[in-house]
């Protein structure tokens, strides 16, 4: 099973990883790596659940929130609907909530930390959108990739 570290060595020009530690959530202790899809959203989460409901074909989400830090932009209920319909990870510059059930599903979800209050619904946000955090730009379609040591994407899919 290949790391992270091991993908920077095979890939140094390719895979640009993050310069900022986030912590790991969800039972998955495997290597992430897929396709990314994107929002931005702050204050709502109401896109986040919508395209989490979606069939998410062993992609990753990656949510910028802004880093916004006194409502959580992923809960247990979310992220169980994530794992029914194939989403391989969340990548999330924001918080999540109810972290023992989350730590008990197959999922691996990074985030900045929890914090317990939710979110309003409102709509609000932007999917598809180029987002930029943690000294990386993500787009729709890059790849990315994560385990224990940090996180990092690539503009396209790296064999290993």
């Amino acid at each position: 099973m290949k790391t992270l570290p091991d993908i920077s060595d095979l890939y140094p020009q390719m895979l640009n990883v993050s310069n900022k530690r986030f912590l790991r959530y969800g039972k998955s202790n495997t290597l992430l790596n897929g396709e990314i899809e994107t929002v931005f959203c702050t204050d709502d989460n109401s896109l986040v659940k919508s395209i989490l409901a979606e069939d998410g074909r062993g992609r990753i989400l990656v949510i910028d929130a802004a880093g916004v830090n006194h409502v959580s932009m992923i809960g247990d209920q979310i992220a169980a609907e994530a794992v029914k319909n194939n989403w391989q990870g969340v990548v999330l510059n924001g918080y999540i909530r109810d972290v023992k059930e989350i730590n008990d599903l197959p999922i691996s979800i990074i985030a900045k930390g929890s914090v317990f209050k939710k979110t309003e619904k409102f709509g609000l946000g932007k999917r598809g959108a180029m987002i930029s955090f943690a000294g990386l730009i993500f787009k729709p379609g890059y790849w990315l990739y994560a385990d224990e040591n940090n996180f990092g994407i690539s503009r396209q899919k790296l064999e290993f």
